[in-house]
């Protein structure tokens, strides 16, 4: 990792505490205000504040790059530029639940390249942050750690059969082919882990060997892409592909099993 990537992470560190500094003053575990956007999903003021202030941020630390945020919009370059999700799980935070958090990432080239999800109340496991470079592995942070946090993989489950799968949103939220398709997992041999926190974070550091994710964005994706793939494992869509434009769903897995489960997912499609 060289030294811009250094300072790209140190930022966006940096930003994931202005995030943490919003989302804990506006979360309580109560009923938050919300709109419902047209898609059928519901966005808080806090969901546009932490964004806006991202941006404040970035444009005094990185004018030159471009911003990607789910609420915000895009603005400036395509080739250089952070993908925000201000509250990724608002579904959540606006009924005063746990297992939200904030996504920042940063993509050069088409390609996500630093990763930090930050989750401030906690989790049962107590990890707080999760954070990756290329090249530079993942981390986390939390209640039973120090301050510089602890390195995670992957875990080394080599076949479906014994092995633990995850889904967001958790899977009895999912209906009809969705729901047929985690299912078959489990006729595998995988037995279904509830997720606390996003499944993607329970892959990077090795509770899960599978997660799927039936939709979202490229500010859904991008972070987490950072994470597992710097763990050890892959992400990717149903097709193979590794990019964060697709729509979903897709893949995030320790690797060893990332074909098996493919096609468990695709089987009767």
């Amino acid at each position: 990792m060289g030294p811009r990537l250094d300072d790209d992470l140190a930022l966006a560190l940096r930003l994931a505490d202005a995030a943490d500094e919003l989302t804990m003053a506006a979360f309580t575990g109560a009923a938050v205000a919300h709109e419902i956007k047209p898609d059928g999903s519901p966005v808080s003021s806090a969901d546009l504040a932490v964004e806006r202030r991202i941006a404040e941020i970035l444009a005094t630390e990185r004018p030159a790059d471009g911003l990607l945020g789910e609420e915000v919009g895009e603005s400036g370059p395509a080739d250089r530029r952070w993908i925000v999700d201000g509250i990724d799980g608002t579904v959540l935070f606006v009924v005063g639940r746990t297992g939200w958090g904030t996504q920042v990432a940063l993509e050069v080239d088409g390609e996500p390249v630093v990763g930090v999800t930050t989750v401030p109340t906690g989790t049962p496991a107590g990890w707080r942050r999760w954070w990756a470079a290329r090249g530079a592995g993942a981390w986390r942070r939390g209640d039973a750690t120090g301050p510089e946090g602890e390195r995670i993989r992957v875990s080394a489950t080599a076949t479906l059969a014994g092995g633990r799968h995850t889904a967001i949103p958790p899977i009895e939220a999912l209906d009809g082919e969705r729901r047929a398709a985690v299912e078959r997992l489990a006729a595998a041999g995988s037995a279904y882990v509830d997720p606390h926190e996003h499944g993607a974070l329970m892959v990077a550091d090795g509770r899960a060997d599978v997660c799927v994710q039936a939709g979202g964005g490229p500010w859904d994706f991008a972070a987490l892409a950072v994470l597992v793939t710097e763990a050890g494992g892959r992400f990717g869509d149903l097709a193979g592909r590794p990019g964060i434009y697709g729509g979903g769903p897709v893949l995030f897995s320790n690797g060893h099993v990332h074909d098996a489960a493919t096609g468990a997912l695709q089987r009767g499609a």
